[in-house]
Parts: structure tokens; sequence; C-alpha cells
């Protein structure tokens, strides 16, 4: 709803624009569809976003976060729900590097905002994921 709010408010600015300038209409009209375009690829990304386990390893690659471990190097898997106050070092909204509380810097792959799976490793690097069925996933990594 945010997002049609935004797109709304920037297509009034162009029908304003066009009145005071129609090289700036032109601008912000080329901003738009860039808008749109990068919206419509983490929309496509986001579909088609899975988690995976092959060959002992892990696997899940978004646009802005790759996950790629080792089912031996998991020390921890671990239940959660999904945070919403992610301090974001990430590139999107739902996946990237975010800081947790508590947690520390993570590395994120959301697919839905219930819940997921908090995977620590023997190196001490962590893992948030939310594979559809995420007990049952929880077994599979283990």
């Amino acid at each position: 709803m945010l997002i049609t709010i935004a797109l709304v408010l920037i297509y009034g600015a162009i029908i304003l624009s066009v009145q005071a300038s129609p090289l700036l209409a032109i601008q912000i009209s080329i901003v738009m569809i860039i808008v749109i375009i990068l919206l419509l690829a983490i929309v496509y990304s986001l579909y088609k976003t899975k988690y995976t386990i092959k060959n002992g390893r892990l696997y899940s690659w978004s646009p802005f976060a790759i996950v790629n471990i080792g089912i031996k190097e998991i020390a921890k898997v671990e239940n959660t729900r999904i945070p919403f106050y992610f301090k974001g070092f990430g590139a999107s909204v739902y996946s990237g590097r975010f800081y947790i509380p508590a947690v520390g810097w993570t590395r994120v792959i959301i697919t839905n905002l219930t819940d997921g799976l908090l995977i620590k490793t023997k190196q001490g690097k962590n893992y948030l994921i939310t594979p559809s069925n995420p007990k049952v996933f929880a077994k599979a990594l283990k």
C-alpha cells in the first residue's frame, strides 16, 4: 500500500511539473521508471528465492545476500520470530546483512515476515532464513 501511495505521489509530481517544465517532467518520469523496475526486480527475486539442501550444504540466493553453509559447519538452529527492528546494512527490505540486537550482524534472506530459523555456525556467523515450514527444515539441517 505504501508503494502505491508513493507511486501516486510521484505521478502527481510529474503532472504538476509538466506545467512548470517539460524537461523536469521527463527527468521525474525516468526516475519513476527506474523505481518501478527496481520494485519489480525485488518482487520477482522474492518469488524466486528458494532454500536448498544439496550435497551437504544449505544454499539460498537473493539479489542482496547469499547463504552457502556446509551442514557440518552449523552449530545451532533455532526457531525464531522475524524481528521488525532491523538496523539495515542490507540493500533491501528482505535480504542483506542486518544487525539484530542480542544476536549481532546476521546475513538475512526473508521470504515471509512471521517465523524463521536462526542458524549459528561454528565460526560464529549468523544467518536468518524463512523456509515455508521451519520446523521440518530445521530437522533436515540436523
